[in-house]
């Protein structure tokens, strides 16, 4: 007697969504919408010109979503799993490299030094601290 295989699903041949929690799948999907509508139509032309204007915009608009340090805790950080920041870089790196690069690969190596810095430097020095981006 064999065990019965689950019908086949091209987007996800391995199975991957069904190890991962609601809301990894939540995080991926938001940074997948977000690629398809905010990347995806214009990566080409900005092949093309070889430029990429509203780099800013777009920036704050990762920031917007949560996708700007959302391994780190505080700071109005979103203190997402490894695998959820795994999964919005995958997204991001399949509509764009160079989008993608924007969310460090590494964040939480230089970045937590930073903050605990940030964190003890507040309380004695009357410094203001980092400030959530606009």
């Amino acid at each position: 007697m064999s065990a019965k295989l689950p019908p086949f699903d091209a987007a996800d041949p391995l199975g991957i969504d069904d190890l991962l929690d609601p809301e990894d799948l939540a995080i991926r999907d938001t940074v997948r919408g977000w690629a398809a509508d905010r990347v995806l139509p214009y990566v080409a032309d900005w092949y093309e010109k070889g430029e990429l204007p509203g780099i800013r915009e777009l920036a704050r608009e990762l920031g917007g979503i949560g996708a700007l340090g959302m391994s780190l805790t505080g700071y109005g950080c979103a203190g997402a799993s490894a695998v959820q920041y795994g999964l919005a870089c995958l997204e991001l790196e399949a509509a764009d490299s160079g989008i993608r690069s924007l969310v460090p690969c590494r964040a939480p190596s230089p970045c937590t030094p930073s903050t605990a810095s940030a964190a003890r430097s507040r309380s004695g020095s009357g410094c203001r601290g980092w400030r959530p981006a606009r």
